[in-house]
């Protein structure tokens, strides 16, 4: 197998690179950020389930009902312990993981609106939580009662009022490197808000139209400040240098594919319903996820095109100055690989998670959206990226397999991790080899519809249990220790 430039092998045979650069303004936590990371990677050398572990698992209901939760992990307490911040659609949840024990510690109810879905969350390293309530345009930072206190509950430490004429707030936020919540607002706009003084610092125009609408995905950031965006018909890298923005390029390519005509009408809640029936032409492609190096890296997302979704590639920095580009597209794109389990035909629907990636390995999962019967679409594949060719490469597809959610890819266990259908009607847990795709670790969960994963991240937390948002819950999955240990 190639590795990537700078790049070494690890025990399981997949290339990886170094760490992600630690953000000092996120927790030191394993995992505070949905995707994990700026780079929107959800890997890592993850001490975390192994294959053939003997495991048990806990779900817990929403206390409040509302959707599948989005969840991260803070910094753990001096005596080890560790709190799960899970943001529903209502509220934010405080559990505590206590060795085998996970308990609730509150709930805070937050004003929201019913079709607002504010459930992007980020645990910062000052001990507060981000969280949003579009219905108010408002940032809210939450932290324990007392600082460093495990059993104390969560309150709202201080709130960010957004006015509304400079913007209408979305979901989507990140942290930079610079110490600002980046966050994308209506009418085609991106916003860096201090997170010391709470102000808006910059606001930049993501351009007109299609070119600069993005649906419902997330973003990407590294630490030299740069940001990836994908919009209907273009990826956009800016430069965030602490107090302004700076268009850097803007690639275009057409995510929905062809025969998808622009909307009449840009909304964000229409989207999401067409999605969720599983229509095609719909999103934005998947949040763009990053590989390698600021300077010879990738900017990886999958596309919506039918009758199966591409894995395409941007290059993030200079494009070499031999390459000569692929035929009849923008010379930015890198590669481009069908994906073999990928669709959006029949029960299929359009690629909606996004992948993991670790080093020079892609996994992508079949999304069966919101609400998979018994039999949906199934299918895992991994693809690496070849530097030395400059392309893409199929390993392994698994089309037996279904993973509903994100994968979440572990160097240190050697193998991705997902949930979904199983055999007959039933839910598991799962991991599968890393180098070839068979499953290697499988835990039943149940038959009932609330072990659902609608689409939802694999969080690892730092004791290595996994944490699931699913259907109007969360779910934990722990390992027992060994007898002798």
């Amino acid at each position: 197998m190639l590795a990537m430039p700078g790049s070494a092998q690890d025990n399981t045979g997949t290339q990886r690179t170094e760490q992600v650069p630690d953000n000092p303004y996120l927790a030191a936590s394993s995992w505070p950020l949905f995707h994990r990371n700026g780079y929107a990677q959800a890997s890592g050398p993850l001490p975390s389930i192994r294959r053939d572990a003997r495991a048990g698992f806990q779900r817990f209901d929403n206390p409040e009902d509302g959707t599948a939760p989005w969840t991260v992990v803070m910094k753990p307490y001096a005596d080890g312990r560790q709190a799960v911040i899970s943001n529903t659609q209502k509220g934010v949840v405080k559990w505590l993981i206590d060795g085998l024990e996970m308990t609730q510690v509150s709930y805070l109810d937050l004003p929201r609106g019913r079709w607002d879905f504010d459930w992007n969350v980020a645990a910062l390293s000052n001990g507060e939580i981000a969280v949003t309530s579009i219905k108010h345009n408002r940032i809210y930072l939450l932290r324990d009662e007392q600082r460093g206190c495990a059993e104390c509950p969560l309150i709202v430490s201080r709130t960010i009022d957004v006015p509304r004429s400079v913007g209408e707030l979305t979901i989507h936020f990140t942290v930079s490197y610079s110490g600002h919540v980046l966050i994308l607002m209506e009418d085609n706009k991106l916003a860096a808000i201090s997170i010391e003084t709470g102000k808006v610092d910059a606001v930049h125009s993501l351009g007109d139209g299609e070119r600069g609408y993005s649906y419902h995905n997330a973003f990407a950031t590294d630490e030299s400040g740069r940001i990836f965006i994908s919009t209907q018909s273009a990826v956009t890298a800016l430069d965030w240098d602490g107090r302004q923005f700076r268009n850097a390029w803007v690639a275009e390519y057409d995510f929905r594919g062809p025969g998808c005509k622009t909307p009449r009408r840009t909304s964000r809640l229409r989207e999401r319903i067409r999605t969720i029936r599983g229509m095609r032409c719909t999103g934005t492609g998947t949040t763009p996820t990053l590989m390698g190096t600021t300077k010879d890296g990738l900017v990886v997302m999958t596309d919506g095109h039918a009758p199966r979704n591409n894995l395409v590639a941007f290059w993030r920095d200079e494009i070499p100055d031999d390459w000569q580009g692929l035929r009849g597209q923008d010379r930015r794109l890198a590669g481009r690989i069908a994906l073999p389990l990928s669709t959006p035909e029949g029960e299929g629907h359009t690629a909606e998670n996004s992948p993991a990636v670790l080093g020079g390995s892609v996994f992508i999962a079949q999304w069966a959206g919101f609400n998979p019967d018994c039999t949906p679409p199934k299918g895992v594949q991994r693809v690496d990226w070849d530097a030395s060719a400059r392309r893409f490469q199929l390993v392994w597809s698994n089309p037996d397999v279904h993973f509903n959610g994100i994968p979440t890819a572990s160097s240190t266990t050697g193998l991705v991790y997902g949930t979904g259908r199983g055999a007959g009607c039933g839910y598991v847990y799962r991991g599968l080899d890393i180098d070839t795709g068979e499953i290697a670790f499988d835990l039943k969960l149940g038959d009932e519809d609330h072990f659902t994963d609608q689409g939802n991240q694999q969080t690892i937390a730092d004791d290595g249990s996994i944490i699931v948002g699913v259907r109007k819950g969360t779910l934990r999955i722990f390992a027992f220790e060994e007898e002798g240990r």
